[in-house]
């Protein structure tokens, strides 16, 4: 008689290793089971499962029909047994096996699979009928069925009305109110979508599809807190599912749960070891805490599953102080006669600037920065003069609506910090001396005020916010005031005060004292050669669309001191200027002079700011958390050959 005691202790075993990622072991711990109980259909499927895991489709497909042959209720090997065919190619085989599986389970998602295949071999006509087949057999999936092909021809409202059909006659029909849910979305009407989600969810919790389209509903609507939850009761459901573990971990890292989003990223490695994304991800997240050996451990480790990531070799510059090897250097270099992604083309350019930068070839290094900002500044659509109208627009608003506009009812908040200006002025230097004062907490570049301005806009479908400024009434404007405090709540701790580095503020202070008039604005900026040829040199992940032409740096940078003249004599003794070069030259008596601006007792702790360990999520991360170094004064010397353009702007400061 076989001992199955022996062959469950075995089992155990074998789940353990699989557990501790010890495959082969779990392997052989499993042939050993089945050559005594060939029948064990455990032991089949946890085999399958790992040899799925090693991307070993032969070999779980012999396995999967050891299963088939043994279980009389064998969908869920069907079903398996149906994906692994289509990832080998082997399309024929593949539609055999679904054909039989929507014969013994007919669905309505195989019944889908089945048509699309028809569609393929351009058999529209069998197509249609393998799904009017199905249908007929369920009026309820015929009605909904009806309303995903009027999703996909854009009938929105028929879709509806089919869907509430369902719901008319069953109430508490889940994929009814999935659907109907999913329109929402499509629609941005995400708080309808969310209440769908949710009512369905109380009525099916186990149903996963359910929670990852509650989560992404929050993720639309920035409840990054709401979101994570979502994720995390989906992975305990399916806790193999690497879209929603990526996603996860993406929403700790936006929280500021940096130390749960390398965990995650880590066990999704564990199924994606070979994915450079997700070594990306996670080299960005020790970059942003500080941990420089491990961010540079993570980028190689993307580079070398794939040779042509731009985005691993700029992430690498990007640290400030890497030093490229001669190897490193040449395969770059080579990586540019490759057929390459436009972006990783752009990327692998900025980082061999950065490369020939510093080996003090300025020459060599301003030759790829100019090609990497051609061959970007094409991809993109910014108009220079645009902005300088845009700017104007809102200085001749607010000039002439003086007597007309409300700056008395905002919410009297003194918690919020602006810091604003062009990138690369100093700005995080800035924060890191702030925040390393006992009262004042450092967050990020929040993005709310100009989400603010564009609900404001949006209210009567304007083309800017700035008419409707005039018509807000004292209850509105404290709203919204009210609304930015509670909605960066997320990014905060118990802090008094806070700091918002936000540089493309800077337009929208008006909008800001008018909202949160007791807010305090700092104003960083520096010499304007070395700042716009900063910005120049760098490669920003979104936005900045102005910094990848010298010419439009320029005129930017000088609609910026135009708004900035404009606010400070409108705002008189309300915005504080803080110019990077004398904080490099007298950092004591520019730091004094901050925090006396904001109303608070000067620390000793702000002159040591780069002792703090607080996560920096900005280019200069590594670069505030040294001692202040004069090498970066008139660094744009370095390449003054180059800079003629520039410097026609700014004649004053060469």
């Amino acid at each position: 008689m076989p001992d199955f005691n022996t062959a469950k202790v075995a089992f155990k075993n074998a789940v353990n290793l699989f557990s501790d990622n010890n495959l082969n072991e779990a392997i052989e711990q499993l042939n050993e089971i089945l050559n005594t109980h060939p029948e064990h259909l455990n032991a089949l499927d946890l085999l399958g499962i790992i040899f799925i895991k090693l991307n070993k489709p032969d070999e779980a497909l012999e396995v999967i029909n050891k299963s088939i042959s043994l279980n009389k209720d064998n969908k869920k090997y069907l079903d398996t047994k149906y994906k692994l065919l289509i990832f080998k190619g082997d399309n024929n085989s593949a539609f055999d096996c679904l054909k039989s599986l929507h014969k013994k389970y007919p669905s309505v998602n195989s019944a889908r699979e089945i048509s699309n295949h028809y569609l393929d071999m351009d058999n529209k006509d069998k197509a249609d009928e393998v799904i009017q087949e199905f249908l007929e057999s369920d009026k309820t999936y015929s009605e909904l069925y009806k309303g995903i092909r009027h999703v996909k021809a854009n009938r929105d409202l028929e879709a509806e009305k089919a869907y509430k059909n369902v719901l008319k006659k069953d109430k508490n029909n889940v994929d009814a109110l999935r659907l109907l849910g999913l329109l929402a979305t499509k629609n941005k009407k995400y708080s309808i979508a969310e209440k769908l989600f949710i009512r369905a969810i109380e009525l099916q919790p186990y149903y996963k599809l359910l929670w990852d389209n509650l989560a992404k509903c929050y993720r639309f609507q920035n409840k990054l807190t709401e979101a994570k939850k979502a994720f995390t009761n989906l992975l305990k459901l399916d806790p193999e599912n690497f879209e929603a573990i990526g996603a996860s971990a993406t929403m700790s890292v936006r929280l500021g749960q940096y130390n749960e989003g390398i965990k995650l990223y880590k066990e999704l490695l564990k199924y994606q070891g070979n994915n450079p994304r997700v070594y990306l991800s996670m080299g960005h997240a020790y970059k942003t805490i500080g941990e420089r050996s491990n961010s540079e451990d993570a980028y190689t480790k993307a580079i070398a599953q794939f040779p042509l990531c731009g985005e691993g070799y700029w992430s690498l510059a990007n640290l400030k102080t890497y030093k490229f090897s001669d190897n490193q250097v040449k395969a770059m270099e080579n990586s540019l006669e490759e057929e390459m992604h436009q972006v990783e083309k752009i990327q692998m350019l900025f980082a061999l600037g950065k490369a020939y930068e510093s080996k003090n070839e300025y020459e060599k290094s301003f030759k790829f920065y100019k090609d990497g900002n051609w061959l970007h500044r094409k991809q993109i659509n910014y108009n220079a003069q645009n902005n300088s109208d845009s700017i104007n627009k809102v200085i001749n608003f607010f000039d002439k609506n003086r007597q007309n506009l409300n700056f008395d009812s905002g919410f009297k908040s003194n918690e919020p910090i602006f810091i604003l200006g062009l990138p690369r002025a100093g700005s995080t230097l800035l924060e890191q001396i702030l925040s390393s004062h006992t009262e004042i907490e450092g967050t990020q570049e929040l993005g709310n005020i100009m989400s603010i301005g564009r609900q404001i806009r949006t209210s009567n479908n304007s083309e800017d916010y700035l008419q409707n400024l005039v018509n807000l009434n004292d209850k509105l404007i404290r709203s919204y005031g009210k609304k930015y405090i509670d909605e960066t709540q997320w990014a905060r701790n118990e802090k008094c005060f806070f700091i918002d580095k936000m540089p493309n503020n800077f337009p929208h202070i008006g909008l800001i004292k008018m909202i949160l008039p007791n807010a305090k604005i700092i104003d960083a900026r520096r010499n304007p050669l070395d700042g716009c040829f900063s910005c120049y040199k760098q490669y920003f992940a979104k936005g900045q669309h102005f910094t990848y032409d010298l010419d439009d740096i320029a005129r930017y940078y000088k609609d910026y001191l135009e708004i900035m003249d404009f606010w400070n004599s409108y705002f008189p003794n309300s915005i504080h200027t803080v110019m990077y070069e004398n904080v490099i030259e007298n950092p004591e008596e520019e730091v004094r002079s901050m925090i006396n601006f904001l109303n608070l007792d000067f620390q000793e702790s702000c002159l040591s700011f780069y002792k703090s360990s607080r996560p920096v999520k900005t280019a200069s991360s590594e670069q505030v958390r040294q001692p202040i170094y004069k090498s970066a004064l008139n660094y744009w010397k370095n390449f003054d050959s180059d800079l003629e353009e520039l410097k026609n702007h700014f004649p004053e400061y060469v």
